[in-house]
């Protein structure tokens, strides 16, 4: 079991950088498009939504997806670096995880149940993280590598915590695994990162927008950067649980079994979903000069 989610893993990763640096931009576009389309068919399937209705809407994700990057001034700047076209989606999905899913975990119910207003939900989340994912791609390879750290030391700082320490659940009743020694692992692991990596001055001063570390940091400060980062960190931990809760609510072990070893598209981008459309949202304000200098 380990060496097929270990060979997956490699498969998998080898062919998005791939993509990202070799395909034409519209390409990787197109591939982003496709790989939250699945996420999207697999968290309505968790809202118990007819098989064919996830296929219809999965299908025409990808169809107006690819029609918007060929014509849609929004999404077209959103591809470019610039989100500010679609800030008001990524104002939404940021309410949504920073306030309605904590609550939702609580008390242990799904976002708008799973009737229409549920789903709605869902869709609209998938597609700010599309928009997020562009946007943050149009900003650069590295930016885009810099906010998907983020997402990957979290969940390999708080698993090899959990198993070093793990002593007190964090939500026993939702994800019996997770404890609060992961959570705290995981923002340890993101601040020495984010430490790390802006004590590289020479790269910071030569490209300030080369990642988000450095954007943080040259806009709001040390001390502001790294409370940035403790928040987004605090959000992948949450796509983490609120995806283990539609799957409870759901009575599945995984969101699907396209990936050998680990399931479905919607159980390994989970905390990605929820960390792309704050953090470019958050950087979108940066970029308007609402916050920061």
């Amino acid at each position: 079991m380990l060496l097929t989610r270990i060979l997956t893993a490699a498969v998998v990763l080898f062919l998005l950088f791939g993509f990202a640096w070799l395909a034409p931009p519209l390409g990787f576009d197109v591939l982003l498009l496709v790989i939250l389309s699945v996420a999207c068919y697999e968290w309505l399937r968790l809202l118990n939504s007819p098989r064919w209705t996830c296929v219809v809407i999965a299908g025409l994700f990808v169809v107006l997806g690819v029609l918007g990057l060929l014509t849609n001034p929004a999404i077209i700047l959103s591809a470019s670096g610039s989100g500010i076209a679609v800030m008001p989606l990524y104002v939404l999905a940021t309410l949504v995880w920073i306030l309605l899913v904590p609550f939702a975990i609580a008390r242990r119910t799904g976002i708008g149940g799973q009737r229409l207003a549920g789903q709605c939900m869902a869709i609209a989340l998938c597609v700010a993280t599309w928009l997020a994912l562009l946007q943050a791609d149009g900003m650069g390879k590295g930016f885009l590598l810099s906010v998907l750290l983020i997402v990957w030391v979290a969940d390999t700082a708080a698993y090899f915590a959990g198993r070093a320490f793990g002593r007190h659940k964090l939500a026993p009743a939702v994800s019996p695994g997770k404890t609060w020694e992961g959570v705290i692992g995981a923002l340890l692991g993101n601040v020495v990162l984010a430490l790390g990596l802006i004590s590289w001055q020479a790269a910071l001063a030569d490209n300030p927008g080369g990642s988000v570390f450095a954007l943080l940091y040259h806009s709001l400060g040390l001390a502001l950067m790294l409370a940035c980062i403790v928040m987004i960190t605090l959000i992948s931990v949450m796509g983490d649980l609120y995806e283990s809760l539609l799957k409870r609510i759901a009575g599945v072990k995984d969101s699907g079994v396209i990936l050998p070893g680990h399931g479905g598209v919607f159980d390994r981008i989970d905390a990605l979903m929820a960390v792309f459309p704050v953090t470019m949202c958050l950087v979108t304000l940066m970029q308007s000069g609402q916050i920061g200098h």
